[in-house]
């Protein structure tokens, strides 16, 4: 009786042992929350001092916030060292590059007067031809310098900072517009616009201007000026007009066109 009531209160007491440890030791681990919700994971064993193996003590783990990725290409804008901003691209002005391409001696235009009193030409820009082309009216012979300006076979045609001096290139059988400056109405005398251009055969002309003129031939000019030097047969009896250009070293005639 004796051996087993000690055998009985032994056992109580290891079980009250068991049961304060796991009051003061365990419990508090069980109900302690991590304060953001999460989860008791994997735990550690213990073993009690006296080899009663102790429950498995749950580790809380921390549960980490949801990491937003962000755009590897975007960086945080830095007050100190601000990004560096690429200056807007130049406008361009096609009117303008057509006027440089043309910028050089020696390129020939398909450009001429239209006699509108405004000094209006054929074109908003310089339109390149082969100097042999029937319509090459003119050839840059000068850019951003000086231009004659009393001569009838040069004009200035400007746009931007670029400036073209343009030599008229005479051809027979274009026309050009004239207007009266005195004479008879059977033999009037005439001012020729030449660097204008007009169809032979128009019924209608520019207010500003009187008639229609042909060029009938373009010579040296000769060193005296006669009645007879632009008469293209001995016996030719047409009323010829004419003019001198290029200094002065080319002389232009012309007539009326035939209709």
């Amino acid at each position: 009786m004796t051996g087993e009531t000690r055998s009985t209160t032994t056992g109580n007491a290891i079980l009250a042992l068991a049961a304060v440890l796991f009051a003061v030791a365990i419990l508090p681990f069980v109900l302690e929350d991590d304060g953001d919700g999460s989860a008791l994971t994997d735990g550690v064993a213990a073993t009690a001092p006296d080899g009663v193996r102790m429950p498995t003590v749950p580790i809380p783990t921390r549960r980490s916030a949801t990491a937003v990725p962000g755009n590897p290409y975007t960086a945080a804008p830095d007050p100190d060292h601000p990004r560096p901003v690429a200056p807007p691209s130049p406008v361009r002005d096609p009117r303008e590059e057509a006027f440089e391409a043309a910028a050089q001696v020696g390129t020939c235009l398909n450009a001429y007067l239209l006699g509108d009193g405004e000094g209006s030409w054929n074109s908003e820009v310089p339109r390149q031809v082969p100097c042999s082309a029937w319509e090459a009216y003119a050839r840059v012979a000068g850019v951003n310098g000086t231009c004659p300006t009393a001569d009838a076979g040069y004009a200035r045609w400007s746009y931007g900072d670029v400036s073209l001096c343009l030599e008229r290139q005479f051809k027979q059988g274009q026309c050009f517009l004239v207007s009266r400056e005195g004479g008879t109405s059977s033999e009037p005398r005439y001012s020729g616009n030449l660097f204008t251009w007009a169809d032979c055969q128009a019924e209608r002309i520019p207010a500003e201007y009187d008639s229609i003129l042909v060029i009938t031939n373009v010579y040296r000019a000769p060193s005296t000026l006669t009645d007879s030097m632009c008469r293209r047969a001995a016996n030719d009896r047409t009323r010829y007009w004419y003019w001198l250009a290029r200094n002065n070293s080319t002389l232009i005639c012309a007539t009326y066109p035939a209709r």
